[in-house]
């Protein structure tokens, strides 16, 4: 009985040992499965790894294009900046200057005005000018005329004169 006993404890065990190891075949069987899937999910894994670095480098190469482009435009906007900086000074200069050149053709007007009457008055005084040399011309002329005239008849007188001293007068040699 006592053999028996311990047969049926061994055989308990041989059978308990035959459980555990067609348990364990079927957890290591389970095990290669779940090793193999998760083989293929780190493949996969893997294959994403790969697509995420690839698309990390365009990112970053895009970035870096983008802060190349930024920079680039932070310049051309920076000189823009100072070009409209020159330019609204160059403005209010030309402000200034078109207001003294507004103010100089204002007083040139009104000079080129004074001027003109100036010219004006200029022109009577010499129309006025004219027409009293015209008649003191005419004046001229006529006291020549006259003188002439006078010249004339004092030659006669003299011629007269002369010829009756000759004849009141005897002729002495």
């Amino acid at each position: 009985m006592r053999l028996e006993a311990e047969k049926r404890r061994i055989e308990d065990a041989l059978e308990a040992e035959r459980n555990l190891a067609v348990d364990k075949d079927t957890l290591l069987e389970r095990s290669k499965k779940r090793e193999l899937e998760l083989e293929e999910e780190v493949a996969a894994l893997q294959g994403d790894l790969d697509t995420l670095d690839s698309q990390l480098d365009r990112v970053l190469k895009m970035q870096k294009e983008g802060e190349e482009k930024h920079e680039a435009l932070r310049q051309a906007f920076d000189e823009a900046a100072e070009h409209l900086v020159r330019l609204e000074g160059e403005q209010k200069e030309w402000a200034i200057r078109e207001e003294e050149l507004l103010k100089q053709l204002a007083s040139t007007d009104r000079n080129q005005d004074d001027l003109q009457r100036e010219r004006v008055n200029l022109q009577k005084e010499a129309t006025e000018l004219r027409r009293q040399l015209t008649q003191r011309e005419e004046d001229l002329s006529r006291v020549k005329e006259r003188m002439d005239v006078t010249i004339s008849e004092l030659d006669v007188k003299l011629t007269s004169e002369v010829q009756a001293q000759y004849v009141i007068l005897p002729f002495t040699p």
